[in-house]
């Protein structure tokens, strides 16, 4: 019943947004992709097998939503997500929010975010709506590699990650993610396309 009202409380959502207003109108973004693992906040998710995912968005007046689906976290994962984004002056703004959605509903958790950038230069803060846990990361991005940064904070406990990427062309980018809160440091390859 609670993945049934999510999936309503989406679809009125995307209803409210223009998605079902004008059908013939919108050109949904869309692409696949396929990684080595499933990688999020510097851990590995499910058994680290590969991942495959869709994502399916469309935007209007500085209004991001969509879905996104994949297989990658040892269960099949649905999010919803919402954002809307701007700048003022040379300084970008993101507001959103993410409902993740798991095969096991008592995994499921919402988060709302605000992401500031400045240049190639980004720090976003997520706070999940469920618990006290939060996350940070600040990015630079650099041509074809990026660096990020981030620090997770769970039931007081903070652990952190810092992840290094390469965008081989459009399609191909590897990353490799340090934690501390990982034996290893991970490698992941992913290979997206639109479609």
């Amino acid at each position: 019943m609670k993945t049934f009202n999510k999936t309503l409380i989406a679809a009125a959502t995307l209803t409210a947004f223009g998605l079902a207003a004008a059908p013939a109108a919108v050109a949904l973004d869309a692409s696949a992709s396929v990684a080595t693992s499933y990688l999020w906040r510097g851990a590995e998710q499910g058994s680290g097998d590969a991942a495959l995912a869709v994502d399916l968005s469309d935007s209007a007046m500085g209004v991001t939503y969509g879905v996104w689906i994949s297989s990658g976290a040892g269960t099949t994962e649905h999010d919803y997500y919402a954002s809307y984004a701007g700048s003022v002056g040379e300084i970008g703004y993101e507001l959103g929010l993410v409902d993740y959605n798991y095969q096991n509903a008592a995994d499921d958790a919402e988060e709302t975010y605000v992401s500031l950038s400045y240049g190639p230069l980004s720090v976003s803060q997520f706070e999940n709506s469920g618990n006290a846990d939060d996350y940070t990361v600040v990015s630079y991005e650099a041509g074809a590699y990026s660096v990020a940064y981030g620090e997770i904070t769970t039931a007081g406990v903070n652990t952190n990650h810092t992840d290094v990427s390469y965008s081989v062309n459009d399609s191909l980018s590897l990353t490799l993610s340090d934690s501390d809160a990982a034996e290893d440091v991970v490698f992941v390859a992913t290979y997206s396309l639109p479609f």
